[in-house]
């Protein structure tokens, strides 16, 4: 499905139909962005038609993997990348690993294609959020691109923020229970590996927010949008560095957990050696009871054996009570 938007700076913001000739037309207070959702055939033969695209630049997009490469082609030039999809899990919990579409960019000075085989909602957020007439005509196609590609590390930003209200709640799972459940385990093991699957899927397009913002670039560098690039350079650094804090909260998370394991083990051993020290002076009092002379009670019959049996009790509940509020058990 092909959607072309026309961005006038002097007119009217409109969608039109993309044909033959359609760059002819444009000035320099315009700029045609051309989205297309799960390209065709059909689709290709019309952008190929309507923008005079090169076979090496159509054989980059019918590519069946993902390159992270930046080609330039003179007049304009390709790149492709991976941007990262939305997850739909219950009750807050994170997908194994993120959920990743291929996005390639075909860029000129007065018109950029965007081809995604899924919806990407930040592309749909970028159009909607004008509620009126802007002034996106008076830029280059390099700039809004810029603009596109800044939207797109928001999305992974907007990703690691599930990541931190996953890792928040986790950590009040942990820290509210007093027997950590080893469950909660794979809870860590699951926010680590979405985390992970993050790092991995931006790490590689290094190669081309690099590569757009060298000086020798000169797609970039003759259309003003150099310094943009730039800071959009920045911006991807500072996303990364985002995602290892994502993997700090996971492993802050992890010491957490193995912290409230030790604490669990030390309360049990200090309840078998409190149960151990009862149980053996119970016993040491019934061994010596029953050595072989008669104490002065034991011509009593059961009435000093229940005596017996009741103070052991009784020296039992108030050696509990004792260790209960000086938190030994």
């Amino acid at each position: 499905m092909i959607q072309a938007f026309l961005y006038d700076a002097n007119g009217e913001d409109r969608e039109i139909d993309l044909g033959p000739g359609v760059t002819d037309t444009l000035s320099e207070q315009h700029i045609l962005w051309v989205d297309v959702i799960a390209p065709d055939e059909e689709d290709i033969r019309r952008l190929i038609a309507a923008f005079d695209l090169t076979p090496e630049c159509v054989a980059g997009l019918k590519r069946p993997r993902i390159a992270f490469a930046l080609a330039n082609h003179a007049d304009y030039f390709h790149c492709d990348l991976l941007a990262v999809l939305p997850h739909a899990e219950p009750n807050g919990r994170l997908p194994r690993a993120a959920k990743a579409a291929r996005l390639d960019f075909v860029v000129a000075p007065q018109w950029l294609i965007t081809l995604h085989a899924d919806d990407l909602p930040f592309l749909r957020d970028f159009r909607d959020q004008d509620k009126a007439e802007t002034l996106i005509g008076g830029l280059t196609g390099p700039q809004v691109a810029a603009s596109l590609l800044d939207w797109h590390l928001e999305a992974f930003l907007g990703a690691l923020e599930d990541v931190e209200l996953y890792t928040d709640a986790l950590d009040a799972r942990i820290l509210s229970r007093t027997r950590v459940r080893e469950a909660l385990l794979g809870d860590v093991v699951l926010g680590r590996r979405y985390v992970s699957s993050l790092r991995r899927m931006l790490g590689p397009q290094r190669s081309i927010f690099y590569g757009v913002s060298r000086p020798d670039f000169t797609q970039i560098a003759n259309t003003g949008a150099a310094v943009h690039f730039q800071a959009l350079e920045r911006r991807f650094e500072r996303t990364l560095d985002a995602i290892e804090h994502g993997r700090e909260l996971m492993q802050s998370s992890f010491d957490l957990f193995t912290t409230r394991t030790a604490e669990t083990t030390n309360m049990l051993i200090r309840r078998l050696t409190f149960l151990s020290v009862l149980l053996g002076a119970t016993a040491a009092v019934a061994g010596l009871l029953g050595m072989d002379f008669k104490p002065p009670f034991s011509s009593g019959g059961g009435i000093a054996f229940w005596i017996v049996v009741g103070t052991l009790a009784t020296l039992t509940a108030g050696t509990v009570t004792v260790g209960r509020l000086r938190k030994w058990i």
